[in-house]
């Protein structure tokens, strides 16, 4: 079996400048969120639904230029860096020795030795294959397609967790190996071209309503239902979110999965290029910076305000569809910046308790929706539609707030959160170790 020997990465292999952009995507991908949390769908395109006031107003535009598609971008890069990262277990064992008979492996064995299994003598070197490690790898993914499904079936539709799972399980493996710069530029013009679908769906769905064939309530859903059903019990709240979710995974899936292929690919290339993981000198990522984000804010603002004032119906729907495509530029712009920082000693401050985040990503995951659901559903405190935006902010700081005291805490005695040592227990078919054995070990990444 391909998992024979393979272990768990030690902090000590890790990378913490990804574990530090790990956090800032999570935290970041909060903002849009508690909005789908919080309110009804229809509250993302048109933000009247909170209330027509000036501070919804500036709040809906804050969310929408400077976090809306880009963190998601981040994260979703990040998780092909983990394919990377992950499959160093099996791309740098080099040759391997095995039994020209059976096939045994003979590593470690002395060359006078004959094959313990069929006492044959002669051995035969095979180099590492793209196959080598692609059972523990689905296994892996599977396990995350079931932690995806539960959580989008049991506790909230926009489990991104789902399509990640489903990422992993077609593609990311097989295209590991092929040359970085083709990762990294093939994944950017297949991005651009994969977004032009979802594009067009938008424009249809504009036309259509523009038109008066459709209402508005066909193009999200009906915010007087959900109202209700999110406010009522658990049952109540299923009821409601069912529908939701099998249409973002059997209508919106064949659209994403393109795009979310592309972006991994790109975190592939970056990663085998030594940028994400904070190699390069910390001038390139001070001119990377610079220069993404001067160009990502200019083309964001650009964009926002020529679709503001050219649609008159719905401009935030036209906006979520291209919000992504023309915020790619600040997207990276935003990495560079925070693996630049996480370089620089002065700012330890604030890159240690992100690497605290990012290295406790997918319980931090689980914690939005837990923390989020509850305060907001009607089985919890029953906040839902009644909390608008400049209180909105309020419980975005909670809830990084408690991302942080919670995961530098449990990092003091633990050396991975408690859903990462659920997952990777499950993956090595073994309880990993979980406790801390010293405090002296340095910090590196893989996923």
């Amino acid at each position: 079996m391909d998992h024979v020997g393979v272990k768990p990465t030690s902090k000590s292999e890790r990378f913490a400048c990804i574990d530090t952009l790990r956090g800032f995507a999570l935290l970041g991908i909060l903002v849009p969120n508690v909005v789908v949390f919080s309110w009804p769908m229809m509250a993302m395109t048109d933000v009247t639904v909170m209330g027509d006031t000036a501070a919804n107003a500036l709040g809906h535009t804050i969310t929408s230029t400077a976090f809306l598609g880009k963190f998601m971008f981040l994260f979703a890069m990040l998780f092909g860096s983990g394919v990377i990262m992950y499959a160093r277990k099996f791309d740098t064992r080099g040759d391997r020795v095995l039994c020209k008979r059976c096939g045994y492996s003979l590593e470690g064995l002395g060359d006078e030795l004959a094959c313990p299994e069929c006492n044959g003598a002669e051995r035969r070197v095979r180099k590492s294959k793209l196959t080598d490690g692609a059972g523990l790898w689905y296994f892996r993914c599977g396990i995350l397609l079931v932690f995806g499904m539960l959580h989008a079936y049991g506790l909230w539709f926009g489990d991104i967790l789902t399509f990640y799972a489903v990422a992993g399980l077609t593609l990311l493996w097989w295209i590991r190996k092929i040359p970085a710069k083709w990762q990294f530029w093939g994944g950017l013009c297949v991005y651009f071209v994969s977004a032009l679908p979802l594009i067009l769906f938008t424009a249809y769905g504009y036309w259509a309503f523009s038109e008066g064939h459709v209402e508005m309530d066909q193009l999200s859903a009906n915010p007087e239902m959900e109202i209700a059903g999110y406010l009522g019990g658990y049952f109540d709240v299923f009821k409601t979110r069912v529908f939701t979710v099998m249409m973002m995974q059997f209508l919106f899936a064949p659209l994403m999965m393109p795009m979310l292929w592309s972006i991994m690919s790109m975190g592939m290339g970056l990663t085998r290029m030594g940028v994400l993981t904070g190699e390069r000198p910390l001038r390139f990522y001070v001119k990377t910076a610079s220069v993404c984000l001067l160009i990502g804010v200019t083309a964001t603002a650009i964009g926002y305000s020529v679709i503001e004032h050219r649609f008159d119906l719905l401009p935030g729907f036209v906006w979520q569809s291209v919000a992504q495509p023309i915020g790619v530029p600040l997207a990276f712009g935003y990495g560079a910046l925070v693996i630049g920082l996480s370089k620089c000693s002065w700012a330890r401050i604030v890159c240690a308790p992100l690497a605290a985040v990012g290295r406790m990503a997918l319980t931090n995951y689980f914690m939005h929706t837990i923390l989020c659901t509850t305060f907001f559903y009607g089985y919890g405190f029953g906040k839902y539609a009644s909390i608008d935006y400049p209180r909105l902010w309020l419980v975005v700081f909670a809830v990084w707030t408690i991302n942080i005291v919670f995961s530098v805490l449990w990092l003091r005695v633990f050396s991975m959160g408690p859903f990462e040592w659920l997952w990777r227990s499950l993956t090595y078919r073994q309880l990993v170790p979980i406790v801390r054995k010293s405090s002296g070990e340095s910090a590196r990444s893989d996923a």
